[in-house]
Parts: C-alpha cells; structure tokens; sequence
C-alpha cells in the first residue's frame, strides 16, 4: 500500500531567514520606482518659482520626494526591519507538506495552501517561491529536503 506523502519541518524566522525570503522573492528596483519621488520633486521645485511668500509646501514636497527615493533605496532593510518587529519575529515556524498542500502553523498565525490553488512553482538560486491565489510565498532550500522539493515541484502548473 502507498503512503500518503506528509513531511514536516521547523525553523525559526530569525533575520537571515527574512533577508533570503526579501532577496528571492523582491523585483529588482528599477528607473520607474524613482518616478513618483521625481515627480513629487519636480512639484517642490515649480512651487518654489510660483510661491513668493511662503516655501513650507515646496520645503516639504521636496522632502518628501528625498524621503521617498531613501524608501526605494533601503526597501530590503525596511521590509526586513518589520518582519521582525511584528509578532511573528523570532517566532517558530512548522512547514507541514503533505497531499493536500502547504500548511505553516505557528503560535500567531495558521495558513494552508491547497495544491489546487497553486498556479506556479518558480525554483530560485536559494528556494522555491509558491504562485497561488492569495499571492507568494517563499520556502527556502535550507529547510526543506530533496525528497520535499521534488513533491512541491510537481504541484508546478
């Protein structure tokens, strides 16, 4: 008789579990992720030659376009920096794969992926990244087995 498959793992999701996850999974920035701070400047600086009195809204657009271009810039550490002050930094993490999906249990937060609700599985430098209805997730090679990678491979639509 076949043994239905259902493996499990645990890990912590400490801040190079989140740098890797920002890492494989992020789009790489791009010229249009500068458009509205360029924008947002260009009305700072056409405020200044129209406004005569007072520069508070100029002095403010503008820095608020430099604010906005050092969000582009340390996106990684932001997003990173969050992570890990929410609750569920530092927390544990068990990945259960078995014939029905992917389910993470933790002390916070329970969620399942069913297979049918996977539209892709992208394999990355470090892992897996899971396309499915409600968005991505990453699952990264240092907690998962071949045995485990070759199963969620084969949920690749």
């Amino acid at each position: 008789m076949n043994q239905p498959f259902c493996q499990s793992t645990t890990f912590t999701l400490d801040k190079a579990h989140f740098q890797e996850c920002f890492e494989q999974s992020s789009q790489p920035v791009q010229n249009k992720d500068y458009r509205k701070a360029a924008i947002i400047g260009a009305i700072g600086i056409a405020l200044m030659f129209i406004e005569a009195e007072h520069y508070y809204i100029p002095f403010f657009l503008i820095g608020l376009a430099i604010l906005e271009v050092f969000s582009v810039l340390y996106r990684q550490t932001w997003w990173v920096w969050r992570q890990l002050m929410g609750k569920s930094g530092y927390s544990q993490i068990k990945l259960i794969i078995d014939e029905k999906g992917i389910t993470t249990e933790s002390e916070h937060v329970n969620t399942q992926i069913f297979w049918s609700d996977v539209k892709a599985v992208e394999k990355t430098s470090k892992g897996l990244l899971v396309v499915h209805e409600g968005g991505k997730n990453y699952l990264s090679n240092s907690h998962l087995n071949e045995e485990i990678i070759e199963f969620i491979l084969k949920h690749n639509k």
